[in-house]
């Protein structure tokens, strides 16, 4: 009796390491595959990444599948896991895939040391490009490749346990209950959600452009102020001396230093000097730089107080312009009610101004690199409505509404705004705070 109590007590321990072990990497996956499901464009653009780290360019037009594919396998895994279906071939997959990313996640975590290395011991000057974000939760959470490296490390303890026991879990006897429902809806429900983003826009925004933020603090900076320093050397002595400019015309403003300063002294070099340090945006490759004279607006338009519009389109010539007269006419109408719209591209001016003839745009179309304004708007054109530095809505090409929809919403917006403004004040990162500048009489500011 002692002894089969003393079995029951170690089946038992056991029993709740692999349970807690499948559930744990269950719940995992699910909302690894989740946050990544909801923006399946940006996880291809990372698999883009890899595929050019590791120099198979030819294979990016496939990026979307192998994104689909990867996020819909990790989902499915989950939800496997999570309802204990079939833990034989789950566990087989569930490792392979860790097993995999393993490896993966140890190279980016240690390719550049190794190739450092290896050019030290050789007298090589090997360069590689590693991608420096796994993509593993999307843009929910950033982490370092060497993070996710150990995080997998940790991770693998529980996919092994699983593996080792996956003779012990209990097998269902109610089969198209248990196993295919959850299968069939869980599958049915990643299928519809990735479809569902990629037409529209992402209904979870992970990214710096989503509704609320300030956007304007994001894309703000400022150039560092620089002055001369001029050095001196003694002519009898060879020792150095500095010089400011306002302490050149300090000592020129003295005639006896003057000539004391000039019958010793002799000039030598410059070098600058940084009086005040500048600030780098956060989205420092963001621009909206007028194609005519190659300034860049974005602090201006961003910031600008009232409603205001954005349109998206990073390639005039991949871009879907199925309906684009509606935008025109929805553009049009702003105009006319004075409300600012323009648009921004990653096209070349050629393009820009073909495309503007094409279609008989009145509105002003700025030039930005187009790998941000994948990040702003996923869509191909998209649009973003912005007021005194917020971001108040998004839209994917399928779904900009009419003007009339769009005036009848600016109660709501302007409710909206005061909330944001609540949560996170409108305070560039300069320290001034745009509800205390006396904004352009706008028509629409007060909307």
């Amino acid at each position: 009796m002692n002894t089969l109590h003393l079995r029951r007590r170690k089946k038992d321990k056991m029993y709740y390491v692999r349970q807690f072990s499948r559930i744990f990497m269950g719940i995992l996956f699910i909302l690894s595959g989740y946050v990544k499901a909801v923006d399946p464009y940006g996880f291809s653009l990372k698999i883009d990444e890899y595929f050019v780290s590791f120099g198979m360019d030819f294979m990016t037009p496939l990026s979307m599948f192998f994104s689909i594919a990867a996020i819909t396998a990790e989902f499915m895994i989950g939800i496997a896991l999570l309802f204990s279906i079939q833990m034989r071939i789950t566990s087989w997959l569930l490792f392979l895939f860790m097993s995999f990313f393993l490896v993966l996640t140890f190279w980016l975590a240690y390719a550049l040391d190794i190739v450092q290395l290896y050019n030290s011991l050789f007298q090589k000057n090997y360069t590689l490009f590693v991608v420096t974000d796994c993509g593993c939760f999307g843009d929910f959470i950033t982490l370092t490749n060497k993070e996710t490296f150990y995080k997998n490390v940790f991770f693998m303890i529980f996919t092994l346990v699983i593996f080792a026991q996956n003779k012990k879990y209990k097998i269902h006897n109610l089969m198209y209950i248990t196993q295919w429902g959850p299968l069939l809806l869980g599958l049915i429900f990643v299928l519809f959600m990735q479809i569902y983003c990629l037409r529209h826009e992402p209904w979870h925004d992970f990214r710096p452009w989503f509704k609320g933020n300030f956007i304007a603090a994001e894309t703000y900076s400022e150039a560092p102020e620089l002055d001369y320093v001029f050095i001196y050397k003694h002519k009898d002595n060879n020792t150095s001396l500095e010089l400011t400019t306002e302490d050149l015309i300090d000592i020129s403003d003295d005639s006896v230093q003057c000539d004391d300063f000039e019958s010793n002294y002799i000039y030598s070099d410059r070098k600058e000097k940084i009086i005040k340090k500048g600030i780098d945006a956060v989205l420092s490759d963001f621009s909206l730089t007028d194609i005519n004279n190659n300034t860049d607006y974005k602090e201006d338009i961003i910031s600008q107080a009232g409603f205001h519009f954005i349109l998206i389109i990073r390639d005039t010539k991949k871009a879907n312009l199925k309906r684009f007269d509606d935008i025109m006419e929805f553009a049009n109408k702003c105009l006319q009610n004075n409300i600012p719209f323009i648009a921004v591209t990653g096209s070349t001016p050629n393009e820009i101004q073909d495309f503007k003839l094409k279609h008989n745009i009145l509105f002003p179309i700025y030039f930005s690199d187009e790998t941000p304004l994948k990040t702003a708007i996923r869509n191909n054109p998209g649009l973003i409505l912005l007021k005194d530095g917020y971001v108040m809505d998004k839209w994917s090409y399928v779904d900009i509404p009419n003007y009339n929809k769009f005036h009848s919403l600016t109660p709501k917006y302007n409710s909206k705004l005061n909330t944001y403004k609540a949560k996170k004040p409108p305070i560039l990162p300069n320290g001034i705070n745009l509800d205390s500048i006396n904004y352009p009489k706008n028509n629409n500011s007060n909307e």
